[in-house]
């Protein structure tokens, strides 16, 4: 595997499936690029946490509607894997926290996103304690959704969600290309920036789930542990955003 990848599923201590077998990894050797792993069937699974920041390097282009931007542009991107949780198989209840000591990763790439001013927010009554919730729930959403437009699969794009980002000093949501430089994935969330969104927000809208489930806004590689996300509040920041972006 990749080595951005090897950090979150062949870390020390974790539970790693292939082809239809289960390991345990015993070692993980980042010089040597080598993962020791014994055959095991525990009765657990592990997920790891991971902290990702982004930093806007330069917007190229920009889409401005409203309280509402849209941009496509060159990020940084640092992820460092932080921890893991072990969870006990079917009931998925958390039996057990492990830190890691693993380096941070950086990536220059490219990135879509788009921010919201707080008139909006309150238009879309979205309060202060609910914005991490919509916005992380519409990120997960977006990337769900994007290879529909892009010819890419969800791994090979990433995604960060803040309430309030210092280089933009406001809400914003963004998706970037896994590949250092950018694939042309982002770019064409860009373009298609209004239906992308709205397709988003009609699989949210679809979903028969209460809460949130893994067929609109939950996420199998979170690394937050798909924590904290507000559905409800996620389809009402869609559908404000869509009457400022496309109103069709």
């Amino acid at each position: 595997m990749d080595a951005a990848t090897s950090h979150s599923t062949v870390h020390r201590g974790a539970v790693y499936l292939h082809q239809g077998g289960s390991y345990l990894v015993l070692e993980f050797d980042l010089d040597a690029a080598v993962a020791l792993v014994e055959a095991a069937t525990p009765d657990w699974t592990t997920v790891a946490r991971e902290d990702t920041d982004i930093r806007v390097v330069e917007s190229i282009r920009s889409r401005i509607a409203g309280d509402v931007e849209l941009h496509l542009g060159t990020v940084e991107v640092s992820s460092q894997v932080v921890s893991y949780q072990r969870r006990q198989t079917g009931s998925g209840r958390v039996i057990g926290d492990e830190a890691l000591d693993l380096p941070a990763r950086h990536l220059r790439t490219r990135a879509v996103w788009y921010t919201v001013a707080e008139g909006l927010l309150a238009e879309a009554e979205i309060d202060d304690d609910a914005v991490p919730g919509a916005v992380h729930a519409a990120e997960h959403a977006a990337i769900g959704i994007l290879p529909l437009f892009a010819t890419c699969d969800r791994w090979d794009i990433g995604g960060v969600s803040t309430a309030l980002h210092p280089d933009t000093s406001l809400t914003t949501v963004f998706v970037y290309d896994g590949y250092p430089g950018g694939a042309g994935f982002a770019e064409r969330g860009f373009l298609r920036g209004g239906p992308w969104l709205r397709a988003t927000r009609d699989v949210i809208a679809a979903c028969e789930c209460v809460a949130g489930c893994p067929s609109c806004v939950q996420s199998p590689k979170c690394g937050n542990g798909n924590e904290p996300l507000d559905k409800p509040a996620a389809r009402r920041l869609l559908d404000a955003v869509l009457c400022r972006l496309d109103p069709s």
